[in-house]
């Protein structure tokens, strides 16, 4: 899903996606001519593999994401690290953003009960 900047004002617009079993819900908002805040929900579930034994997991999703997106090149202000993805094509594209928030926490380690305790 892809929603051009242009049609992002200061009020917020509304935005909901599905893929596989996750919902990606939330709204859109712009902060100024170039950048939008993009605040969501990830919501779900999905299966990975004990990252200690190798059984089969099945993790509940309900992740709140901020995310800046920008029209073109961001440039971070001294000492601060935005959390910014670009765009050069005048679009968003939330199924992008979606992905890869899902891939971020995917990223992580975690263990079954079992191997929890040891």
């Amino acid at each position: 899903m892809k929603i051009a900047f242009a049609k992002i004002s200061s009020s917020a617009y509304p935005f909901k996606l599905n893929f596989d079993n996750i919902s990606f819900e939330g709204e859109l908002k712009r902060l100024e001519s170039r950048l939008v805040c993009v605040e969501g929900l990830l919501k779900g579930f999905a299966y990975k593999l004990c990252d200690s034994c190798g059984q089969e997991l099945e993790l509940e999703l309900n992740e709140k994401t901020q995310i800046l997106a920008s029209d073109g090149i961001y440039k971070d202000n001294p000492k601060e690290l935005a959390d910014v993805i670009e765009f050069f094509d005048g679009q968003i594209d939330l199924m992008e953003i979606a992905l890869n928030e899902f891939e971020s926490y995917m990223s992580d380690y975690f263990y079954c009960e079992k191997c929890k305790l040891i």
